[in-house]
């Protein structure tokens, strides 16, 4: 039996719960307090009372902040989602209009999914949601994920293979891999053979900021290496990069082909065989049904299938 179903709810103080929600997010009293309108010392008093409620610590302060427990951490993943449905309820927009609402939407992106995703959507809502405000919140998988469980988006985009039981997806496009170099490499013609490839120096886009990739992996397998001269953390400096250079990389298709023109680019299959990967929306189960978030979700899947 969970800790949840022990205790009768009319004997306690409901507010404590959103302190402790604060605090999961925050890792910090002071800032949980300022999250909340509240001083250090009444935050800290409702610590207090949580772990005596709980009979745990709660959080442990380290040299990097507060840190939950094994419990803590149980206990938010059944506070949080009940929560923002609480919130959700309380604030339910019921007659939502896109064409004069100034709604601001925070969404978290990769910058991938911007560079592919953002210029169809703004260009569609300039048309026929104009007062629509749109803030994006970027960073790796796992900080969207963070950002979507705090509440401080409204949905992501990106890879996201995570099953989550408080989540709620939707496939909106995928993405396949290719070749790319510039139109008069010395080295590589019409076609690429693996053996080229793999003579070829080559640029690496690594959001890990390492010199390692997908591609790497799989030539392992086949007891094969490649040279990488330069790693980089972000995919537009690469076409630039490769425009200028003898280097070769391997891009996400849609990217290759938007500066194909621009830089004088050639594009070619990839003579290694690489799944491709897919780009989901994600929510929080809470957002489901409230009308702006419906519409939305509709508005980016619309524009998905143009990219």
């Amino acid at each position: 039996m969970s800790f949840i179903q022990q205790i009768n709810l009319a004997n306690i103080d409901l507010n404590l719960l959103v302190v402790f929600d604060a605090l999961m997010s925050e890792r910090h009293v002071t800032r949980a307090g300022e999250r909340l309108g509240l001083s250090q010392p009444a935050t800290s008093n409702a610590l207090a009372r949580l772990r005596k409620l709980t009979n745990d610590d709660l959080f442990v302060r380290t040299n990097t902040g507060l840190q939950p427990t094994p419990l803590a951490i149980a206990l938010a993943q059944q506070i949080q989602p009940a929560l923002r449905q609480i919130q959700t309820a309380l604030s339910r927009e019921q007659n939502f209009d896109p064409t004069t609402s100034d709604h601001l939407f925070a969404i978290g992106m990769t910058d991938y999914v911007e560079f592919t995703v953002l210029p169809g959507l703004l260009e569609r809502l300039e048309r026929v949601a104009p007062n629509i405000k749109i803030q994006i919140r970027s960073g790796d998988r796992q900080h969207l994920l963070s950002l979507l469980d705090a509440g401080e988006v409204d949905l992501i985009c990106g890879l996201f293979p995570e099953q989550i039981a408080w989540h709620e997806a939707q496939l909106i496009f995928q993405e396949r891999y290719v070749c790319v170099c510039r139109q008069d490499h010395p080295l590589i013609g019409d076609t690429l053979s693996l053996e080229d490839y793999i003579a070829a120096a080559h640029l690496l886009v690594s959001i890990q900021e390492d010199m390692v990739g997908r591609v790497d992996k799989l030539l392992a397998e086949k007891n094969l290496s490649r040279h990488i001269a330069i790693s980089i953390p972000h995919f537009l400096v690469a076409p630039s990069i490769l425009a200028r250079t003898n280097l070769i990389a391997t891009l996400a298709e849609r990217v290759a082909q938007a500066f194909a023109d621009s830089q004088n680019l050639k594009v070619l299959p990839c003579p290694l065989p690489m799944q491709g990967f897919s780009v989901f929306m994600r929510w929080h189960r809470s957002t489901r049904d409230r009308a702006a978030h419906t519409w939305l979700r509709g508005i980016i899947a619309e524009v998905a299938i143009a990219v």
